[in-house]
């Protein structure tokens, strides 16, 4: 079936949501299937910690490039004279250096991790059994984890793999597009500025993008230039909860991680690192789940069921 810029084109649809019971509505029925589901999402984790750690590493070393072309000024010098204006001074143990070199491998760990939580750098097999479990989550649907898992990683590898390396290399390029025209003087300041925002733009617009990318892998049977146009609508469609899975999502991710490990203490330390092996991940992409799963049932598996080819 055909639709509108294809984006109800497709030919194999999930069984969505139980016809029996009444929608309670996005967020109520969002916190009670958290609440159920609160201890398969540890599992779910750990599971993602362990599958994605490949992409992980590729995502630190990622960070480094994308932190110095978004804050070109951070640095281990420039973080040394903070502390020293702050009256720091280093300890027997640490040096203002070390401390510094500590402390911008934190901003790249947690950059890491957030590349990471967005779907923007992932194992992309692993991601689609990842985003099949947290489908049928907040389907309220069972589900067996680690069979289920494997089944759709196996399913869908072609695919998903092929959608991750497309998502690393796009910001790849993305990066050397923005420190290049950064530090392009032969450009007057005003365009380069203008060319950063588009770039920035467009960049926002692709993150919001691999939200609905991997639930619709294991959802239809879809090409993947169909899935890129139709996540491309979505997030035109449904801007605001876009925005808001987004704004969850830097909670998660960067907020709270990091400011218990910006604190420094031991303490904060290991409950940021606990918060990260236990939760973050599989809570941010389970509140992404959420928001997008919301329109693609609307928009693709609603529409089909009322008005059938």
């Amino acid at each position: 079936m055909a639709g509108f810029f294809g984006l109800f084109d497709f030919t194999k649809e999930g069984p969505g949501v139980r016809k029996d019971e009444p929608d309670k509505g996005p967020v109520l029925g969002t916190l009670e299937i958290l609440t159920r589901r609160f201890w398969e999402l540890i599992k779910l984790n750990f599971m993602m910690i362990v599958f994605h750690l490949p992409a992980l590493i590729l995502a630190f070393f990622l960070s480094i490039y994308l932190l110095a072309a978004l804050f070109p000024g951070l640095s281990v010098a420039t973080l040394i004279e903070s502390f020293q204006a702050l009256g720091l001074e280093g300890t027997a143990d640490q040096s203002l250096e070390a401390a510094a070199v500590s402390q911008l491998t934190l901003f790249y760990l947690i950059t890491a991790l957030a590349l990471t939580g967005l779907q923007l750098v992932v194992a992309g097999p692993f991601q689609a059994g990842f985003s099949f479990i947290l489908r049928n989550y907040i389907r309220d649907e069972h589900v067996f984890t680690w069979s289920d898992f494997w089944e759709h990683t196996k399913d869908n590898w072609r695919q998903s793999l092929l959608a991750s390396l497309i998502s690393g290399a796009a910001w790849v390029v993305l990066v050397i597009n923005l420190t290049f025209y950064r530090t392009a003087d032969f450009l007057p300041g005003s365009v380069r500025l203008a060319i950063q925002i588009l770039l920035s733009a467009a960049a926002l617009v692709w993150l919001m993008m691999q939200a609905y990318v991997y639930p619709m892998i294991v959802t239809f049977k879809l090409s993947l230039g169909q899935i890129y146009r139709n996540s491309l609508l979505f997030v035109i469609l449904r801007l605001p909860y876009n925005l808001l899975y987004l704004l969850i999502s830097a909670v998660l991710l960067l907020v709270v991680p990091g400011a218990l490990l910006l604190n420094g203490s031991v303490a904060t330390v290991l409950i940021a690192a606990v918060w990260y092996l236990t939760l973050a991940l599989a809570m941010s992409q389970f509140f992404a789940m959420a928001i997008t799963w919301r329109g693609i049932r609307r928009f693709m598996i609603k529409d089909h069921d009322e008005n059938p080819a």
